[in-house]
């Protein structure tokens, strides 16, 4: 058995993985599960040691391996297009090599609705072809609001695609707008056979897709970081 951690500043999420390809989530805020089988650890951290410090201290596993995977100019065949490879953030990384396992020998737009939206066209021989980096719904709407003197938002996510008819309407129905436009225009300009969506904005854009050849999967980080166990 193997961990597998997202390690993020503010939240980090957690697998169980076998070497077979199974997958289990663990909640590391309330874990009940005997850890002691785990034979390694691999993770991918956008926060600093003193997180991963405090994890190994909080899961009771100073004493097995812990790698930590970072982006590369090539893994699995997948070909990073960056000239500085390790500049491209290992959450975009992992979400191609993800999508490589899980859609072979086939054209992906990834796309990963978070704070930021990415976008990354991923070819079916591997090629990363390239990518865009825009701010998401909350971050659009927090931007606004904080820029601007009478803009408000409200509490609760309510934005659908239509016309507002008040200041907060106006806000998340444009910055939905924005968002589903970014992603129709990168459709428009280098079309793949499949649109691989994960990210926690998820569940706000796919009604919205469904003209779509599209793919849902929320864990496509931790399809990524799998391939990794045992190589």
């Amino acid at each position: 058995m193997y961990l597998l951690l997202d390690i993020g500043n503010t939240r980090s999420k957690a697998m169980l993985a076998s070497s077979a390809g199974s997958m289990q989530r663990l909640d590391l805020q309330n874990n009940t599960t005997d850890l002691s089988a785990v034979q390694a650890v691999y993770y991918a951290a956008v926060a600093g040691q003193d997180k991963v410090q405090a994890l190994k201290k909080q899961l009771q596993l100073q004493d097995k391996p812990w790698r930590q995977i970072e982006s590369d100019a090539y893994s699995f065949g997948v070909r990073n297009c960056y000239s500085q490879p390790h500049l491209l953030g290992v959450d975009r990384w992992l979400g191609m090599l993800g999508a490589n396992w899980l859609q072979p020998d086939t054209d992906v737009l990834v796309v990963d609705a978070g704070t930021a939206v990415t976008l990354d066209w991923l070819s079916a021989d591997g090629a990363h072809q390239g990518g865009w980096i825009l701010p998401g719904l909350k971050l659009q709407q927090q931007s606004v609001v904080q820029k601007t003197a009478k803009v408000f938002n409200a509490d609760t996510h309510q934005a659908r695609l239509q016309l507002g008819d008040d200041t907060v309407s106006c806000l998340q129905n444009g910055c939905l707008a924005s968002v589903l436009g970014a992603i129709q225009q990168a459709w428009e300009l280098q079309s793949m056979q499949q649109l691989l969506l994960t990210g926690g904005d998820t569940q706000f854009l796919a009604p919205y897709l469904k003209q779509y050849p599209l793919r849902l999967e929320p864990d496509l980080l931790f399809y990524g970081l799998s391939r990794f166990i045992d190589s």
